[in-house]
């Protein structure tokens, strides 16, 4: 898969994440974004283009996730150091005794996405929010299959009188433009993330969203571009979390979105 240049603002850099850095470190290397993890090594986009780095033996047991920031030595394919993150989604590894596997790096929006059907649950889209708001990221609510149900209108309302500040939206799959609702939370260099029980229309919006083939059909998924500029975590793992999730509080709920605005 090719990439064109990007320029850091356009890949999601902050000047938060630069004021963790020093003099030194940017004399030492340059800040480049992992859209890729593999077992040996990362696949990382900066200002410079594509390249794959190797993590040193000190770094080894680091865990790097998709979206994370590192710091890419001048001279050699070799990462110095992980940036300091400004959001971290991880989950349980089952059977692990609780073991946490990183899943994705500063994201700024979780898109939570369930359907307008009988598999509609009120409490486990409130896991998910709660989730998404322990993380650090902005959470939406999105309903898909909206043309199949007669109650969407009734969902929309239920879900937004119980989860007061969240955004939820309605789409229709089968329609052209049917990420077009989701487009206020694209904006280039942002980073959004899909969420939700299988069956519930996700792949198809990450397919609306990337509006391309050759990102849609990769063998391997990672950090993508969307074409609006924004960038999708875009990983099998990363669609169907399965967490050790606490149960929904509204009360928490609520103090965890005025923390997070």
């Amino acid at each position: 898969m090719s990439f064109q240049t990007f320029s850091l603002y356009q890949l999601g850099w902050r000047l938060e994440y630069a004021q963790h850095l020093t003099l030194a470190d940017f004399e030492a290397g340059y800040p480049a974004r992992v859209i890729a993890v593999h077992r040996h090594g990362l696949s990382v986009l900066s200002s410079r283009g594509y390249v794959s780095v190797v993590l040193p033996h000190h770094l080894i047991d680091t865990e790097v996730a998709l979206g994370d920031w590192v710091l890419v030595e001048h001279d050699a394919q070799r990462v110095l150091r992980l940036v300091e993150r400004r959001s971290l989604i991880a989950r349980v590894i089952e059977g692990s005794d609780c073991r946490r596997q990183v899943m994705a790096a500063n994201i700024d929006t979780l898109f939570v996405v369930s359907s307008c059907n009988d598999d509609f649950r009120l409490p486990r889209l409130g896991r998910y929010l709660t989730l998404a708001l322990d993380a650090g990221v902005t959470p939406v609510i999105v309903l898909t299959k909206a043309d199949q149900s007669a109650a969407v209108d009734a969902d929309v309302a239920l879900v937004a009188s119980r989860m007061p500040g969240i955004a939820v939206i309605a789409v229709n799959l089968g329609t052209h433009d049917a990420a077009s609702p989701l487009s206020p939370w694209l904006a280039p260099g942002q980073t959004v993330a899909f969420a939700g029980p299988s069956g519930t229309g996700k792949s198809t919006l990450v397919n609306h969203v990337t509006d391309d083939l050759e990102l849609q059909h990769a063998a391997a998924r990672g950090m993508v571009p969307a074409s609006s500029g924004a960038w999708v975590i875009d990983t099998a793992e990363m669609r169907e979390l399965c967490f050790s999730a606490p149960e929904w509080n509204q009360g928490e709920v609520s103090g965890a979105i005025e923390a997070l605005v």
